[in-house]
């Protein structure tokens, strides 16, 4: 089942569902007693975790034996100690107690903290060429070691691994912290931090050496982020190895610095890469409301030339949908961020609403832009012949096209927030050996973000079209609302302008959108409700809105969210509809 698979037959039997529902619910691991600690006295939340941090009474039995009753007391005292001196209390007061009488021992610390150690002094200088580096001085500048405020360990500690680890990333090969110091003065309830880096020159990258592919060396030079001679970084190292693993050409990219010149002041690199088997096998199945059950073959060839062209055919197969395509991609001077994408399908579509079989060809020039905008040129030619109602018809069209899209999430599977944007243009006229003239605007948006300890989606989908008789407008191209990705509770394709004996023609325009909150019930399952609007039309004035809403619970499979639904219509009487669906929110 694909991202875009959205849903299960809507008449499955319960029966199934349930038996699905045990399949894919994950076995809980066993739970292990232990003794249970509470921490009580003047401390707060933050504080409390830090001193359960410390605090692990996993190893012990749930009522362990007298004989460990003093190594216990001996190791929360001393850890609990330890934890509060690392926030900054210096003069706690610690009591024990513990309840033996019931299934497992209840360890109760009551903790005093006493004053706090305030920071009183924190002198970071930085000599050498990381004096001028930005990233050392963002650094300083957004250390946490606020001046009058509460000591805390850990900042220091984090700021001091920062500092180090920025001087092997950043290429300072013969730089140290040489003064790293905390000190605490407990009778004064004063600290004081001393950090002072000498980082000495930068190194640069040295000579690239890269082996073990078949493919050309231009087209493997393209994805090597850096240069020889620039300022050694470890993190274009790293986005250099990501682009040859996300290439799809090979199956393994060692990197690896080799010893460093101080007479050049440079860092050679040795790139070690494994071409990955040329041909592949691409199966696939699915299932879903809209089309039934669904099995996708094909073959791909990964290298069809030293240039790195790739070949792709498959068919897909479904009630609702047969279909075979092949496209053929060419990297372009940048191969991480430009290629040429040639392709020609063949659809045979058979739906409620209209059947149709179209034959398209086209070329794709896609550019991922420095703003990470996915820019994609096309030209199309489509050929299609279709029945809606009793309206029988075929068009041939030249299609140009622009569309742009972006993505951004702070996870890729379960994203807590983000966004998603699309909008694609395509014209159609008869000077262009088109039989109609059309222009289309087809904008989409959908947003994630947190609320409330779970999450809100919303979701909108618009389509325009500018042409004066809707009739001319091939079936693939008309628009239709309804269905798993549409708006749930209405069946495939079933909403729309009718014609006048109430069969759904399909109409010039679309405004359909979703609103979803899922609320987390455990770490792996959901909850949610949601409500779907909209509807296709030709005239602002004939706009019909639908609207529906329902439940689903959700699992946090390793594949992503799988989702089971239940929506039905709130203006009108109609059965229920069940949904199964899987893939990112985005």
């Amino acid at each position: 089942m694909t991202d875009k698979d959205p849903g299960l037959i809507a008449k499955l039997p319960t029966g199934w569902i349930v038996v699905l529902l045990l399949l894919l619910l994950p076995i809980p691991a066993a739970a292990q007693d232990r003794p249970e600690l509470i921490i009580t006295g003047n401390v707060s939340t933050a504080v409390a975790d830090n001193i359960r941090a410390l605090i692990n009474l996993d190893g012990y039995a749930c009522q362990p034996p007298k004989a460990q009753y003093g190594l216990i007391r001996r190791q929360i005292l001393k850890n609990g100690n330890n934890a509060l001196q690392a926030m900054g209390y210096y003069e706690s007061q610690l009591s024990l107690s513990a309840d033996t009488t019931g299934q497992c021992a209840i360890v109760t610390l009551n903790v005093q903290t006493g004053p706090a150690v305030i920071l009183a002094r924190a002198d970071i200088r930085l000599k050498g060429e990381a004096a001028g580096d930005p990233v050392f001085q963002r650094l300083v500048d957004e250390d946490t070691l606020y001046i009058g405020e509460r000591l805390q360990h850990d900042r220091y500690t984090r700021l001091k691994r920062s500092l180090q680890q920025s001087l092997i990333n950043r290429g300072y090969m013969e730089g140290s912290l040489t003064r790293h110091e905390l000190n605490v003065d407990t009778v004064t309830r004063k600290a004081s931090i001393v950090l002072v880096v000498e980082s000495g020159p930068r190194y640069r990258f040295g000579k690239v050496d890269v082996s073990g592919s078949a493919l050309d060396p231009e087209l493997i030079d393209a994805y090597v982020q850096f240069r020889e001679g620039q300022p050694f970084d470890s993190k274009r190292v790293l986005e250099t190895q990501q682009a040859y693993l996300g290439a799809g050409y090979f199956s393994a990219a060692r990197i690896q610095k080799g010893n460093a010149d101080p007479v050049t002041q440079t860092i050679p690199i040795n790139i070690s890469l494994s071409d990955s088997h040329r041909w592949s096998l691409l199966t696939g199945l699915g299932f879903s409301t809209d089309t039934g059950p669904r099995i996708r073959l094909g073959i791909e060839n990964r290298r069809v030339n030293r240039a790195g062209h790739r070949f792709r055919a498959e068919t897909q197969l479904s009630e609702v949908e047969q279909g075979a395509g092949a496209s053929y991609q060419i990297p372009l001077s940048d191969p991480l961020h430009e290629r040429l994408d040639l392709h020609s399908s063949y659809v045979n579509e058979d739906t409620d609403s209209n059947t149709n079989e179209r034959w398209m060809s086209g070329v794709d020039y896609i550019v991922e832009l420095n703003n990470k905008w996915v820019s994609t040129l096309s030209l199309e030619y489509l050929r299609e012949t279709w029945q809606i109602a009793d309206e029988v018809d075929q068009a041939e069209l030249v299609m140009p096209g622009y569309q742009l899209s972006r993505i951004k999430a702070n996870d890729p599977v379960y994203p807590t927030f983000g966004w998603r944007l699309s909008g694609k243009v395509r014209v159609a006229h008869q000077s262009l050996s088109s039989t109609a003239s059309f222009v289309q605007f087809t904008p989409s948006a959908k947003l994630v973000f947190p609320l409330a300890g779970g999450r809100v989606l919303s979701r909108i989908d618009l389509g325009y079209t500018e042409i004066s008789d809707v009739s001319e407008l091939p079936a693939s191209l008309r628009f239709f609302a309804g269905g798993d990705s549409s708006i749930r509770g209405f069946g495939y394709e079933s909403l729309g302008p009718e014609d006048d004996s109430g069969e759904v023609i399909g109409g010039r325009h679309m405004a359909t959108g979703s609103l979803e909150y899922d609320h987390p019930i455990t770490e792996k399952w959901h909850v949610a409700v949601f409500s779907d609007a909209g509807n296709a039309f030709n005239d602002i004035e004939d706009y019909e809105l639908r609207h529906s809403a329902g439940a689903g619970i959700r699992w946090r499979s390793p594949l992503g969210p799988i989702r089971l639904d239940v929506a039905r219509a709130v203006d009108e009487n109609r059965n229920w509809r069940v949904h199964l669906s899987m893939g990112p929110d985005l």
